[in-house]
This record gives structure tokens, sequence and C-alpha cells, in this order.
């Protein structure tokens, strides 16, 4: 089976329930690393992949993407 990459993007809404959701997704994607390989952000949502400007979640400590769950802004 061949891995794959996925890109996390999500614009608008409110900024708590956007990290628990990348929060949420991150850790699932780490708990598959059989079927998934990098998971990448864009910075500033749907601007960063515009931009090319994206943000490899596996660089994030395991303590750091826990943290987004309750993080408000």
């Amino acid at each position: 089976m061949t891995k794959r990459n996925a890109l996390y993007v999500q614009s608008g809404g409110v900024t708590a329930v956007i990290n628990a959701s990348a929060c949420g997704l991150i850790e699932t994607a780490r708990r598959h690393r059989g079927r998934i390989g990098k998971v990448y952000a864009g910075r500033n949502g749907i601007l960063g992949i515009l931009r090319e400007d994206l943000i490899d979640t596996g660089r994030e400590s395991a303590s750091a993407i826990r943290a987004l769950r309750h993080t408000p802004g």
C-alpha cells in the first residue's frame, strides 16, 4: 500500500473549533502512519495553500498538537 500525504485546510469559523478539528485530524493521521505520510496545513488557511506556505505538522510535538484542543485563538 502506498502512503499518501494529507493537506489540512480550513478557513472561516470559530478559531477554537478550527483548532480542535485540526488536532483531531492530525492525531488521527499519526495513528495511521502506515497509510498516511505527512500532514501539511496551510498557514492562514486557504491563503497558505495559494501562497504555497505550508506547515509540516510532523515537525510539531504531540503536546503542541494536543494543546490545539484548548487554544482559543
